[in-house]
């Protein structure tokens, strides 16, 4: 391989070649963004109406029962339901509301989805811990005062609620592993992408 290059006429050549604008998405990628969007939307709507649900369900149970579940059982709705609003906002919020699609844009819109994607499972996976939570807080109650729950209503949590919650934190860890891979390839493009401007 000769090492005598003309560095002269290879500088001047780089110099001359345009530089390339910012490229306007693909009609591909705009759509692949507004359906993300849209599935973000109902899901956003879905869980609005599980926290409206959780809430009568709370007043319900206050309504209802007697003695101290009734308490418990309110308290973990409304912890729900209250958690469930302020996630709903954090996360698909502003997944609903970006509107910058530009070529910079839409990556950045992005790395904004795998964040919050990974927010929210780890959210999910709490969800799934505070139900294993209340499952064990029923049998403790049932200890204390042995007979003020329904036996069906530990069975259910106890071999039902308890073993999907496990799994389901599982499943999500896995997700969790995925979307970490996937930002890690997303920040890298931005950051990419920056020291091309």
């Amino acid at each position: 391989m000769a090492d005598n290059f003309d560095f002269a006429a290879l500088t001047k050549s780089w110099q001359q070649q345009t530089t390339p604008n910012e490229q306007v998405p693909s009609a591909e990628d705009l759509t692949r963004a507004s359906q993300r969007q849209q599935q973000q939307r109902f899901i956003m709507y879905g869980e609005l109406l599980g926290a409206l649900v959780m809430i009568i369900a709370a007043y319900l149970f206050l309504q209802d029962m007697q003695g101290w579940l009734r308490y418990l059982t309110a308290s973990f709705l409304l912890i729900g339901a209250i958690s469930t609003l302020y996630v709903s906002w954090q996360v698909h919020k502003p997944i609903v509301a970006y509107d910058n699609w530009s070529s910079n844009g839409l990556l950045q819109f992005r790395l904004r989805s795998c964040k919050l994607s990974l927010k929210y499972y780890r959210y999910n996976q709490f969800s799934f811990a505070a139900l294993i939570l209340f499952s064990a807080l029923l049998w403790l109650g049932n200890w204390w005062q042995a007979g003020s729950i329904a036996t069906n209503l530990l069975l259910i949590y106890a071999l039902v609620i308890s073993p999907l919650s496990v799994l389901g934190i599982y499943w999500l860890q896995r997700k969790v592993q995925q979307k970490t891979t996937e930002l890690q390839h997303l920040s890298k493009l931005v950051a990419d992408f920056r020291q091309n401007e």
